[in-house]
């Protein structure tokens, strides 16, 4: 893990990063951070989860005061699900639709949207249908998609019945690799307009390259052609089976963050790391080097949300793809603050 690494030469500490995997389920999720607290005395835990299973483990973790950093985009981690050990590095559905949807209403005045079927497809439904409406757009149709799902067909089949010059992509994991190898199949890219949330660009290396050129507007939480340290992205590659993406940058922030919350409060327990961490200003100008900004970066107090730039990405066409030294397949089209994509704190948020 680099930022362990970088912390270790920094501080002179030592850092075990102990790992499980979630199988994508919240009972699975809580059993593995329980074994990794009790079992391998683990302080502090982070991870890039399903939304469902990053407020199990936030929750698990506010009951037995350990610090969680979540990767998840749903609205209820910093909304009703909220809890007072967690902290969402990943920007809320709501903070990342905050440049893509003028776009989308922009490129086309009718769309129809396609959403995994669970807490963070819903959430990213809700929160996109409400903004594109403001935006003077309509959204003609909606289906939502059983998660995971690799067979497309019936749904885009759907969405082409529509009236929809546009078609909205709300859907997660590999489910992202499968929808748009079959638009590709089908032939639709020059048909409509498409729109991906929370694009992550490993989810379409493998296929054709031509499924992240036929990707018109995204909302991305960051990507690898922003103007950022070629010594970070070359060590990222050393470490890791894969090419530097948006996973990479949000495990370096949580990682560094709450370590580096611990080193303030000279303390292992979990009340002193959270109240670090709450309300506190990024001071690490690595973070700011990875995430150009000219605005403060921070977790903010009321909802333990961080507050960040927020991208719109689209697909580089195939010949202007960049596969070397590290994969480039999107540009940043528009970059909203961290200040103006985020809504305040939701009501039913109580930390």
């Amino acid at each position: 893990m680099l930022a362990a690494r970088h912390l270790e030469e920094e501080f002179d500490v030592s850092i075990e990063i102990i790992t499980g995997d979630s199988a994508a389920d919240p009972n699975e999720a809580v059993s593995q951070i329980e074994g990794m607290v009790v079992d391998d005395g683990a302080h502090m835990a982070f991870g890039g989860v399903s939304s469902a299973v990053g407020i199990a483990v936030g929750a698990w973790g506010s009951e037995n005061q350990v610090p969680v950093c979540v990767h998840g985009g749903s609205d209820d981690i910093t909304g009703s699900q909220c809890a007072p050990y967690m902290f969402s590095t990943y920007m809320s559905n709501t903070m990342q639709l905050g440049p893509v949807a003028p776009a989308m209403a922009d490129l086309e005045d009718d769309w129809y949207i396609l959403y995994s079927d669970y807490t963070w497809g819903q959430t990213a439904f809700e929160a996109y249908s409400e903004a594109l409406e403001a935006e003077g757009a309509n959204v003609v149709g909606s289906q939502a998609v059983p998660f995971p799902t690799q067979e497309y067909n019936p749904y885009l089949n759907s969405a082409a019945n529509s009236d929809a010059g546009g078609i909205a992509l709300l859907v997660a994991g590999l489910d992202q690799r499968a929808s748009t190898s079959q638009i590709l199949s089908r032939e639709m890219q020059d048909d409509y307009s498409f729109m991906m949330h929370q694009t992550e660009d490993v989810g379409l290396w493998g296929i054709d390259p031509e499924a992240a050129a036929l990707l018109d507007v995204n909302s991305q939480g960051w990507s690898p052609s922003l103007d950022v340290p070629e010594d970070w992205l070359q060590e990222v590659g050393e470490i890791s089976d894969h090419d530097p993406f948006v996973r990479h940058y949000m495990g370096y922030v949580s990682v560094d963050q709450l370590v580096r919350a611990a080193v303030r409060a000279d303390s292992l327990e979990g009340a002193a790391i959270r109240d670090e961490l709450s309300g506190h200003e990024v001071e690490n100008q690595t973070i700011y080097d990875l995430q150009p900004s000219a605005d403060t970066i921070y977790w903010r107090e009321g909802d333990h949300q961080l507050v960040q730039p927020t991208h719109m990405t689209s697909g580089r066409p195939v010949e202007e793809q960049q596969n070397d030294p590290n994969k480039v397949w999107f540009d940043v089209a528009d970059t909203m603050s961290g200040d103006d994509a985020s809504p305040e704190p939701s009501d039913e948020c109580e930390l």
